[in-house]
């Protein structure tokens, strides 16, 4: 039997696509003309985005009641929502009530309630559900007691919290704690915010970036290094810190400023060395003291300070000749601020200076100042600035030096400013600092010149501004002055000391 077999083939019938028509989404709705004009009754202030929504909302130091943010729940895209210092204002009752209004907000990010006299912890409730809230201003709410930490705490979103001025204590701390993404903090010193044994504890479970506003102790300042997020220091620029307390702040990576003393003098810097670990240091103020005597000077510190790239402002002394010579390698340095042990220093030793390729602004002792420092620093062809620190109290008599003198600081091709308040500046001085044609600013303050010695700084045509308060210079010499360079806001004490030629801006805007 023949076996006859049938193929069945089957065709799959092909597939008909029907194009999809995209939906095209609506436009959002702007806000509408009336919530315009209600806000503008209010005397608000307000941004729109491209679609016409309001989305930042300024209501600073207005005379609220709290049924006035009702217009807030016809704003459901705003972000940024300013009402400091509401209470200052007459006819306000602007109360915890009020807030109710602003918890409507669920795009609330950043949100300035500071100086708000009768808020307290209740109103605070009212904001727990503003789970994408980054920055919240409370300073100068002094009615908010440690209770409102539960508040905040549901405040999850929050990176930014200032607290300055309230009635805050250290006991809210462990409620802040629980804020996972909270960077920037600033607490009141007025309350006893000291960092010790208790307060370091939750601190240290915050992912701080900054702290502002706690009290150190120099015995607590070990403490710092456990708070391992910190990216500035968490207390006032200008204090003095002791050279064996820097390992404390190495880890602190955007440090810019710092004020250093060295507790053993210059006899050691070593403890300077630290300093290379702060990448981003820009100022530096060294204390060094007088050296022991009979031990010789260790420079490694000041040495180092030349491997810094970032160092651009260098304030330092007692200095020697030895020390000057070390920090004479800081080719990086713009900015110099010395303060010489006239005991062991002579102004020609300023001459190191010149290996200072990068510096453009000098200031030196006013008790310096002689015909050897102009001659010693017209071969510091980097200075653009120079200045001088007069002490406290201030040196009384004027430096001497010879008028001709000054006729070194031609040789300075970048010079802009010279402070020579208080000098004896003559006419014949005024001719030559009438050749330094680069000068910006001038300081002559109480200096013995005439109308006639005054016209030859006519030719400084780029200087901006010079002063010479004290002096017998008639207003009609100064405004024949300013015709010559109308670019010169030019001051004296005419009439009380208030009046003042100003700058032409049509020549100052070209």
């Amino acid at each position: 039997m023949t076996a006859v077999c049938a193929v069945y083939v089957w065709h799959r019938a092909a597939e008909v696509k029907t194009p999809v028509v995209q939906q095209k989404e609506p436009s959002p709705a702007p806000t509408s003309q009336a919530t315009l004009d209600k806000l503008k009754q209010l005397g608000a202030r307000w941004k729109r985005n491209q679609h016409g929504q309001v989305y930042w909302l300024f209501l600073k130091r207005l005379p609220l009641a709290d049924d006035d943010l009702m217009v807030l729940r016809e704003l459901p895209e705003v972000q940024t929502v300013t009402l400091r210092g509401v209470h200052t204002i007459k006819g306000n009752h602007f109360t915890d009530d009020g807030l109710r209004h602003v918890g409507q907000l669920k795009k609330l990010r950043y949100l300035d309630l500071s100086v708000n006299y009768q808020l307290t912890d209740a109103g605070l409730r009212h904001l727990e559900s503003l789970k994408q809230l980054e920055y919240l201003d409370l300073s100068g709410c002094h009615r908010f007691s440690d209770a409102c930490g539960a508040s905040l705490a549901q405040l999850t979103s929050l990176r930014t919290l200032k607290l300055r001025q309230t009635s805050l204590t250290p006991d809210v701390l462990t409620a802040l704690s629980q804020l996972p993404e909270l960077k920037h903090l600033a607490v009141n010193y007025a309350k006893g915010m000291w960092l010790n044994e208790n307060t370091i504890v939750p601190l240290e479970e915050m992912p701080l970036e900054e702290l502002e506003g706690l009290l150190i102790k120099d015995e607590n300042l070990p403490l710092i290094a456990r708070l391992k997020s910190l990216k500035l220091v968490p207390f006032e620029q200008d204090r003095l810190i002791k050279d064996d307390q820097l390992s404390y702040l190495i880890h602190i990576s955007q440090i810019k400023k710092l004020n250093v003393v060295l507790t053993r003098g210059i006899s050691d810097t070593s403890q300077l060395k630290q300093l290379r670990m702060l990448p981003e240091l820009e100022t530096l103020s060294i204390s060094l003291g007088k050296s022991s005597a009979g031990v010789p000077l260790d420079r490694s510190g000041l040495l180092a300070l030349a491997k810094m790239p970032t160092l651009k402002e260098l304030g330092i002394g007692l200095v020697n000749v030895p020390v000057l010579e070390a920090i004479s390698h800081c080719t990086q340095v713009q900015k110099l601020n010395l303060n010489v042990d006239r005991s062991q220093f002579q102004p020609t030793d300023l001459v190191y200076l010149k290996e200072m390729s990068s510096l453009k602004d000098l200031t030196v002792q006013i008790a310096l100042v002689s015909d050897d420092l102009w001659a010693t620093l017209g071969k510091v062809k980097s200075l653009e600035e120079i200045s001088f620190n007069r002490g406290w109290p201030p040196q009384k008599e004027p430096p001497p030096f010879s008028m001709a003198s000054l006729k070194q600081l031609q040789n300075l091709p970048h010079l802009k400013g010279l402070d020579l308040n208080g000098f004896p500046v003559t006419d014949e001085g005024l001719g030559y600092l009438g050749q330094c044609r680069t000068l910006e600013r001038l300081e002559l303050n109480n200096a013995p010149i005439t109308n006639a010695g005054l016209l030859q700084l006519r030719h400084l045509e780029h200087l901006k501004r010079l002063n010479f308060y004290g002096s017998k210079i008639d207003m009609d010499t100064a405004v024949e002055l300013h015709r010559f360079i109308p670019q010169c806001r030019i001051e004296d004490n005419w009439c009380c000391g208030c009046m003042t030629i100003y700058a032409d801006r049509s020549v100052t805007q070209k």
